[in-house]
């Protein structure tokens, strides 16, 4: 880890976000029959604020693709995207590796423990474009269903900014295996035409609201109209126990040689990228 941008004193005067935060029934029940809810006040302001800017600026300093948004293709256009900030820096490593936020997506998903998958920082850029109908998990090699992602906003977000989910496609699992760009925009959207599943935005958002949905859950992001940059940290965990699956994509392959360090299918989802970061 390169500690570079922060003193073992700065870090340890950060929130340490181990404390329980209370999840209400009808979160739990929603996120089990929707495929997704929302947690407000996950984070308070305050908490978010010591986070954010080290957050922000590690994420523009390792996006994968900072061409000026004239050059890059429709998915490069939603967002600059960098993942696994927390191997870079301590900061973004007490945020990503917190009990806090782990404990949450334990108890939406019914388990007793999770394992973290991989983070993942998507800022949304003045301008940037939608963010096309995907699902997720077409990506994870993964012998499970029990995944989820958190999506917490680092600054306030508008109603109309918010992410659109399909609810209740989290039971159908794999509804076509296009990733995201503009085939999966035109496959889901016919999809939700014919099928005429109910569309849902937790937004408007304070920074530090939450929204968590299941791997296999459709959604998609309207684009960023505004001046102001949409920044936002996710974070992905499995449940304890799941055994790496099919590898049976391009996408798969990367995914299982980057955020499973190579373990092969069959067996368990347990290396040093993915700790148990809650367990009962």
């Amino acid at each position: 880890m390169d500690a570079t941008t922060a003193t073992t004193s700065s870090v340890d005067d950060l929130p340490d976000l181990s404390s329980s935060h209370p999840v209400p029934p009808e979160c739990v029940e929603e996120f089990r029959s929707h495929g997704h809810t929302v947690v407000r006040g996950l984070a308070s302001p305050d908490e978010v604020a010591a986070f954010a800017p080290t957050l922000v600026r590690r994420a523009q300093e390792l996006a994968w693709d900072r061409r000026p948004l004239a050059e890059r293709d429709t998915y490069g256009r939603a967002f600059l995207q960098a993942s696994n900030l927390w191997q870079h820096d301590p900061v973004a490593a007490r945020f990503v590796l917190a009990r806090r936020f782990a404990e949450v997506a334990a108890t939406l998903l019914g388990v007793d423990g999770v394992r973290l998958y991989h983070d993942q920082a998507l800022c949304k850029e003045p301008g940037g474009g939608h963010t096309p109908w995907h699902q997720d998990q077409v990506y994870w090699p993964l012998d499970t269903d029990r995944t989820i992602t958190m999506w917490m906003p680092l600054v306030d977000v508008r109603a109309d900014m918010g992410m659109v989910f399909a609810s209740g496609t989290h039971r159908d699992g794999c509804l076509g295996t296009e990733v995201i760009g503009d085939a999966s925009q035109e496959h889901f959207d016919a999809l939700v035409r014919d099928r005429g599943w109910s569309l849902a935005s937790h937004a408007p958002f304070v920074a530090g609201d939450a929204t968590f949905h299941a791997g296999w859950t459709l959604h998609s992001a309207p684009a960023n109209p505004t001046g102001s940059m949409r920044s936002v940290m996710t974070i992905i965990w499995f449940a304890d126990g799941t055994r790496v699956g099919e590898v049976d994509s391009p996408f798969r392959r990367f995914d299982q040689q980057v955020w499973l360090g190579g373990i092969e299918s069959g067996e368990l989802a347990a290396g040093p990228l993915n700790p148990v970061l809650f367990s009962r």
